[in-house]
């Protein structure tokens, strides 16, 4: 037996080991997703994570943005080093699942549902990447370990160490708020099951403890209404709890969604159902209800029925793939649970050795398996802009604009930042397009462009004119220099003349600009209004996103691609709006419109 003991703990450090260094790896070499980068400008740069002028959005994972903000001031802009609590909360996850299964005392079966919890390619990836995710489901299985040693004991170190977790697990992903609701209600139930045992000063102790607990979710719960308010919890939709739900998590889980899979997920249930029942008969009251069967039933049923009362009631939406990772571990322990105690249901649980092999088949160090076209590879980048002339126009697919705004302020090379312009259709007015290859329909036009780059992992492709267009100046204007701390720094504000219509139009603007104070929202706009004054277009970039925070004098350059002025569009506003009024000073301004041919 401790022959059999030290190989198994041998086994358990070369696997642990080897998925280390694998997080370690990919953390260090896979870029950066679109997510990442949108965490690093809009939070870890800005430190504006909560309140103040912090952008509301659900991509705001709260402990993520903290720790990420914290590594910025202490090292400097550094995603390997952003990624580290992640990697931190793989290594509490590793060992608390190789503690809660080993506890189960299912033997072989224990084993397989181990190797499964830490083999599944989609949830290892969020262990490499600066997201809550990662953070939020290291503490969420830290703290089933927590409860699992908790209702056989009922130490209070253990207690507070679930509390603990709990909370971390939903300041780093709001998604456990649920979860974390119904375990605090489980906890006040068993406490009043054990409370003879327990005592009287202990039980206070406990009240004190869920008490204190309460009223620290109170800003989150809040801070959730907020979001909802704003309109920032819109991932996922209102189209069923199968369509939204069942079939992203199928997709990035199995590697296929076909929708007979919920009825087979129907019969798995009911068989669960069936053995739990079963155990019931076995078991007194006190021993089921505290059993680990039970309450892992309990939190996905419990979280199901959140689910579907948010949606219908609150008009919340149906959590989409990551936003209901926490019910993928929650099933495989609670599959593993029922099914290994029963002589025949126990040969079912073979299919979980399904996530190590797919594990193996998805090894990589520069992809994903959720949405691998949402990475932009520096040398995708590299080969993109390397012949890219100051006044060529760069047309951007909307999840590409920040890697490369992050891609242009890195460049050594590029003293004056290219900046260039979101755009989501195919534009043959630009001189380089960045796009995707399942965005390209048959019928763009491509042939006056060639291909210059291509990731075939991302479905990135990069393609510059084969002829330069020719230029005919229609305006040239050099404006004075300004220097005040307004919120909107005029390059232009006029009617749009006859002679720029019913022609592809580019627009030259550049600039020197000086600033005292730290960048955060300084953004370049091009706007047009119709007669009435409503606006009909609204392009802007965020020049922080290319020159960073710290830069405060830059020479600004924006070749702009204005395509056609269509007939509803009367007045042209060109401007800086600057909503933080900084200083600032503007030497020569210059606006040029050009004619392509």
């Amino acid at each position: 037996m401790i022959q059999r003991n030290s190989k198994t703990q041998l086994i358990t450090w070369i696997l642990f080991l080897g998925l280390l260094i694998y997080a370690i790896l990919r953390a260090w070499i896979v870029e950066p997703i679109h997510d990442e980068v949108a965490t690093y400008f809009h939070y870890i740069e800005t430190g504006e994570i909560h309140g103040g002028r912090s952008l509301m959005d659900a991509n705001n994972h709260l402990f993520n943005s903290w720790l990420g903000n914290l590594s910025y001031r202490w090292f400097g802009e550094h995603f390997f080093l952003f990624r580290v609590p992640a990697i931190l909360c793989f290594c509490l996850y590793f060992w608390s699942s190789r503690k809660l299964t080993r506890n189960l005392n299912l033997g072989i079966w224990g084993e397989f549902c181990f190797v499964a919890l830490n083999t599944i390619p989609w949830i290892f990836d969020y262990f490499s990447y600066t997201r809550g995710y990662g953070l939020a489901i290291g503490f969420f299985m830290a703290a089933l370990l927590q409860l699992s040693l908790w209702l056989k004991a009922q130490h209070t170190g253990h207690l507070i160490l679930l509390l603990l977790f709990l909370y971390l697990a939903v300041l780093s992903n709001l998604t456990y708020l649920i979860t974390s609701l119904i375990i605090s209600a489980y906890i006040v139930f068993t406490t009043l099951l054990y409370a003879r045992k327990i005592g009287i000063k202990a039980l206070m102790f406990h009240a004190f403890l869920l008490i204190v607990f309460g009223f620290a979710l109170i800003p989150l719960i809040e801070f959730s209404f907020e979001l909802k308010e704003a309109g920032a919890l819109y991932y996922g939709s209102l189209d069923g709890l199968w369509w939204v739900t069942g079939k992203t998590l199928s997709r990035y889980i199995l590697f296929y969604d076909a929708n007979w899979l919920r009825i087979a997920y129907l019969i798995i249930g009911f068989t669960g159902v069936v053995l739990l029942f079963l155990q019931w008969k076995k078991e007194s009251w006190l021993q089921f209800l505290t059993s680990t069967s039970f309450w892992l039933c309990m939190l996905i049923a419990g979280n199901i029925f959140a689910i579907l009362f948010l949606a219908k009631v609150m008009q919340v939406n149906y959590p989409e793939d990551r936003a209901a990772m926490y019910l993928i571990p929650l099933s495989i322990l609670a599959l593993t649970a029922l099914f290994a105690r029963n002589r025949i249901s126990k040969y079912f649980l073979v299919v979980l050795l399904f996530f190590p092999v797919s594990f193996i088949a998805k090894l990589n160090l520069n992809t994903s398996v959720f949405s691998p076209d949402d990475r932009m590879s520096k040398a995708f980048y590299e080969a993109a802009t390397k012949d890219l002339k100051p006044h060529e126009t760069v047309s951007i697919y909307p999840i590409q604009q920040l890697t490369y705004a992050y891609f242009e302020r890195t460049n050594p090379n590029r003293k004056v930042k290219h900046i260039g312009t979101l755009q989501k259709d195919f534009l043959p007015e630009s001189d380089l397009i960045l796009t995707k290859t399942t965005w390209l329909f048959p019928k763009d036009d491509t042939r006056a462009y060639k291909i210059v780059a291509e990731d075939p992992a991302s479905t990135y492709i990069a393609l510059k004119r084969k002829t330069p267009f020719k230029q005919v100046h229609l305006f040239d204007s050099v404006g004075k220099t300004k220097q005040s701390d307004e919120e909107f720094i005029l390059f232009y504000d006029g009617p749009i003349r006859p002679e720029w219509r019913n022609k592809t139009i580019r627009i030259s603007l550049k600039g020197d600009l000086k600033t005292d104070k730290h960048l955060n929202d300084f953004n370049m706009v091009v706007a047009t209004d119709d007669k009435a004054g409503a606006h009909l277009r609204y392009d802007y970039q965020n020049l922080r996103w290319y020159y960073g925070e710290n830069v405060q004098q830059f020479k600004l350059n924006y070749p702009y691609s204005a395509k056609h002025f269509v007939n509803e569009e009367s007045r042209l506003i060109i401007y800086i709006w600057n909503p933080e009024r900084k200083h600032f000073k503007l030497t020569r301004p210059t606006i040029q419109i050009i004619e392509l041919k």
